[in-house]
């Protein structure tokens, strides 16, 4: 009797084995897509605090074109002051590419 427990005690433990041997892997985690350089506030993005400060400029223009006034040609002027600022990052941006 005890020669037949270890013998099925000892075939289990084969097979219990061999079926953890022919488990396949678990699947790898699937790897990030990458970022497009132009993409809007993503993690990934290169200098995601210029990219911040073109959003609120570009927010900023669109609350200063819907403006009721003109505010003697300062809103204006502002307007024009955030295109130069735009155009600086810009720059910068294409600057760090070189």
């Amino acid at each position: 009797m005890k020669k037949i427990l270890i013998t099925f005690l000892f075939g289990a433990f084969i097979l219990t084995g061999v079926s953890f041997a022919q488990t396949p892997p678990p699947a790898a985690p699937a790897t990030p897509v990458a970022m497009k350089p132009n993409a809007m506030h993503h993690e990934r993005e290169r200098h995601p605090e210029l990219h911040k400060a073109m959003r609120k400029l570009r927010g900023a223009k669109e609350d200063l074109k819907e403006a009721a006034h003109d505010y003697s040609g300062h809103r204006v002027k502002a307007i024009e002051a955030i295109d130069r600022a735009l155009e600086e990052i810009r720059a910068a941006l294409e600057s760090d590419k070189k």
